[in-house]
């Protein structure tokens, strides 16, 4: 059987999606999954992102990273992420799972723990009932 080819509309042909080298599994096989392709960069390292996305000016880009890494704990640097994506004209999407009832004033994640409500493009929430 021939199956379609599956992607996200805006990045499936030119787009490129740019990945921190430690998202969970999950962000990892939905990149896979979107048949786009995928630059992974060193963990954490804005300085490698920026390069990374400077070769590909004239692309789509997104962005995708944990907000809180599962296995280290540690927190994405949410703020220059951000920063770099308006510079460079990409998309922001941010996982939240491991970050929500955690992190912010009202546990609403790194998002609201650095004040960056309404500045990501797509945020993944688990449902809760705080």
């Amino acid at each position: 059987m021939n199956l379609p080819k599956v992607g996200i509309p805006l990045f499936s042909e030119k787009g490129l999606i740019f990945s921190d080298e430690l998202n969970h599994a999950s962000i990892v096989d939905g990149c896979r999954l979107s048949k786009t392709e995928v630059i992974v960069y060193k963990h954490n390292d804005v300085e490698d992102l920026e390069r990374k996305l400077k070769k590909h000016k004239n692309q789509k880009k997104l962005i995708i990273t944990d907000s809180v890494f599962s296995m280290d704990g540690d927190i994405a640097p949410l703020p220059q992420i951000v920063k770099l994506a308006r510079e460079y004209d990409a998309m922001t999407m941010i996982d939240e799972a491991h970050a929500t009832g955690v992190l912010g004033e009202r546990g609403g994640g790194a998002t609201e723990y650095f004040h960056l409500e309404g500045q990501i493009d797509v945020v993944i929430e688990p449902l809760v009932k705080l």
